[in-house]
């Protein structure tokens, strides 16, 4: 469950900031690391001047995680404040039974102008006690459609229809309407709005930003066809083996994609037809990337005559999606060289435009030094190219694929398997170079994203 533990929780007397004591009626809201005093007014939507106000005591400059600051502006409501990030699926309805609240508490607490336009991740503040009856924080939700009544759903479920509706805040189990929302309770997934027969929707790792990896995990009810997008990028799901109910899907987030909300859809299609569908926005945040200073290279690897088939030759490739996951655990690192240039730079050749950015990370060495692959797979491409000069692909499943450019030799062949730390090559200065090293790109879902993720972080 995504909350901050905020105002749970006092810290030591002697490490927490001093504060005006709260006036009856004031909220409260204990600082968290990487907290802002002007990150804390934005988010629960005072002004930066009202929040020092009543905190007098709190330098913004010296903010210590574990002090305790009063939020004006809430009216009579009393008690610590949490914070929420909303999940995939989750709305207002599931909020409510998740957490025992009135939906027009929620709507004031969060200044809500359209409940359809939730985004995941969306910071969304909570009284630390509920205020219309018991939370149910997990159990299994069905989203009724016309013509459905609690008594025979809960029937179906073996459960009792009162119980259940006294846990949905019902005055009795009759008939619902088209599109409300039913909690039962039970199971492990938490309360979420999510149309049968999806049990379970996840998004990670967060935040989500530009080059980096999202893994998008569905755990389903029954066995279903999944298919998806987010914005104008197709969503690829596999099948996990060690849980038959679930599915995954990897794509990487376009270096260059522009920093807002884009469309999640996910879509079920059992084996009968039917079909579901999840539609909810997801923020992409903008990434920490350098300028690198102008490069001069050959000419004839920035011909368009040369460069475009032969990016349509790599992406033809890395767009495939095999459905069996060959590699285990964390990459490796391709070469003891050392880095010297990252992912996801912006870069200008020639004189150029910085129109381009750079797809993967440099490590130094010659032809001496020999390259090695991180994580095992099957080679599916290994030849000399213009622009990419000796170049490597591997085939790592479920859409995954590393690349290796401008070696001098290529020790590998299409249809090789290859296992970590076998050597694949040797670095060399072929192709659009500026002098020898290795260029080592990771590809997931069809675009490219920081290669050293895949080294730090087990994926999925």
């Amino acid at each position: 469950m995504a909350l901050l533990a905020c105002g749970l929780l006092a810290a030591p007397a002697a490490r927490a900031q001093e504060a005006t004591p709260a006036p009856a009626g004031a909220p409260t809201y204990t600082v968290q690391a990487g907290d802002t005093l002007f990150g804390i007014a934005r988010q629960f939507g005072v002004p930066l001047e009202a929040l020092q106000a009543t905190n007098p005591g709190v330098d913004p400059e010296t903010l210590q995680v574990g002090a305790i600051l009063l939020i004006p502006g809430f009216g009579d409501l009393t008690g610590a404040l949490l914070i929420h990030l909303l999940e995939p699926g989750e709305s207002l309805a599931s909020l409510r039974l998740r957490f025992g609240m009135q939906r027009a508490t929620l709507i004031r607490l969060n200044r809500v102008l359209n409940p359809d336009q939730l985004y995941v991740n969306q910071p969304i503040v909570l009284p630390g006690q509920g205020d219309e009856g018991a939370a149910l924080p997990v159990g299994t939700s069905h989203i009724a459609e016309r013509g459905e009544g609690l008594l025979a759903l809960a029937a179906t479920r073996h459960q009792s229809p009162w119980a259940v509706a006294a846990a949905n805040r019902l005055a009795h189990p009759g008939l619902l309407p088209p599109g409300a929302l039913l909690a039962f309770p039970g199971g492990e997934a938490p309360i979420k709005a999510l149309p049968s027969p999806l049990l379970d929707v996840q998004l990670g790792p967060q935040p989500f930003v530009q080059g980096k990896t999202l893994v998008v995990r569905v755990v389903t009810q029954q066995p279903v066809a999944l298919s998806g997008s987010l914005g104008e990028w197709s969503l690829n799901f596999v099948g996990d083996a060690t849980n038959a109910q679930a599915q995954y899907a990897l794509l990487g987030v376009y270096r260059l994609a522009d920093p807002t909300l884009y469309p999640l859809t996910i879509t079920a299609t059992t084996n009968d037809g039917a079909t579901a569908r999840l539609a909810q926005s997801v923020p992409v945040r903008a990434g920490a990337y350098a300028t690198d200073p102008p490069l001069n290279v050959d000419p004839a690897t920035l011909d368009p005559a040369a460069v475009q088939p032969e990016f349509e030759k790599v992406r033809a490739i890395v767009t495939q999606v095999s459905a069996t996951k060959l590699w285990q655990g964390l990459f490796a690192l391709p070469s003891v060289g050392v880095i010297r240039s990252r992912f996801g730079s912006l870069r200008s050749y020639n004189g150029g435009p910085y129109d381009s950015f750079h797809g993967g990370t440099d490590f130094s060495g010659g032809a001496d030094r020999p390259i090695t692959a991180p994580a095992s797979g099957i080679v599916v491409l290994a030849e000399e190219l213009t622009v990419r000069g000796g170049a490597t692909i591997i085939d790592h499943g479920w859409g995954v694929f590393s690349g290796y450019w401008h070696q001098s030799q290529i020790l590998v062949n299409v249809g090789d398997a290859v296992t970590p730390g076998q050597i694949i090559g040797y670095n060399g200065a072929t192709g659009r170079v500026t002098g020898p090293h290795l260029h080592w790109e990771v590809w997931v879902g069809g675009f490219q994203v920081e290669p050293l993720e895949w080294t730090e972080r087990v994926y999925p």
